[in-house]
């Protein structure tokens, strides 16, 4: 039985924990959770019937195997380098967390050294197979367009007053750059080009429609002549990247490997 340790009791380790007790997670036991919410994380561990770790670090000493991340690009990067040095795997859904490339090299050498991994979820781009072929085949060219409703940038530098009455473009520049105008907001990006061509050559757009609820994530990638692929994807919640940790966890058991 492989034991996790959940990192953010928020709504999407709230969706990994219901499908734990629907039995999906078949093979893994949760055996801690942690939020710098008291309140969060007691609620949780009480919904799971166990007791509630007080820091990051105790729940770190409950002999783990994976720690699903569920929390944000700079409160995961505070604790990738302590778990793996521990050879605890990582699920991790903050990918901007690894939009530097020099931390990325960092934790890459840490993981070889721990022998420990992170799994990076699908989230809401999925795909990651064809991209990562792609980018084998000698990709050319990738791209992301990512279209939101004005409310999602309202509290960022991006916001336009404008946004609430016309389409307008708020962001256009490289995934490096996205990550760094919008940390929360664009993971996808960063694990667009992670999977293709790196995050200073990976373009990203971000566009507002009034009144739009959700995200859509267009992504297209070319390969010369060789290769052309236009992956849409629309969610009208962040749900989808909760499910995508059970379907990774799943998928990691399974005897039959997609």
């Amino acid at each position: 039985m492989k034991r996790i340790g959940l990192y953010g009791c928020g709504h999407l380790n709230k969706i990994v924990v219901d499908c734990y007790k629907k039995g999906l997670l078949e093979g893994y036991e949760i055996v801690a959770c942690y939020s710098k919410t008291e309140e969060s994380r007691n609620a949780m561990a009480l919904s799971l019937g166990i007791l509630p770790c007080n820091s990051y670090d105790e729940m770190l000493e409950r002999s783990l195997d994976f720690v699903v991340e569920a929390t944000n690009p700079s409160a995961s990067r505070l604790i990738l380098e302590k778990t793996i040095k521990k050879g605890i795997n990582v699920v991790l859904l903050s990918i901007g967390a690894l939009s530097d490339e020099e931390y990325y090299e960092m934790i890459k050498k840490k993981c070889l050294e721990a022998s420990a991994k992170i799994y990076l979820a699908s989230g809401a781009i999925s795909g990651f197979e064809v991209l990562r072929t792609a980018r084998l085949m000698g990709l050319s060219a990738s791209s992301l367009t990512n279209t939101k409703g004005p409310k999602a940038l309202a509290k960022t530098t991006l916001y336009d007053p404008k946004m609430e009455a016309e389409d307008m473009l708020a962001f256009e520049g490289s995934a490096y750059e996205a990550i760094k105008s919008l940390p929360t907001g664009i993971n996808v990006g960063v694990a667009t080009a992670l999977a293709t061509r790196g995050v200073h050559n990976t373009k990203i757009k971000i566009q507002t429609k009034p009144g739009f609820i959700g995200d859509s994530q267009c992504i297209d990638i070319e390969c010369n002549d060789e290769l052309k692929a236009h992956l849409d994807v629309y969610s009208k919640t962040s749900d989808i990247a909760g499910y995508s940790v059970v379907a990774l966890l799943q998928n990691l058991n399974s005897p039959i490997v997609f």
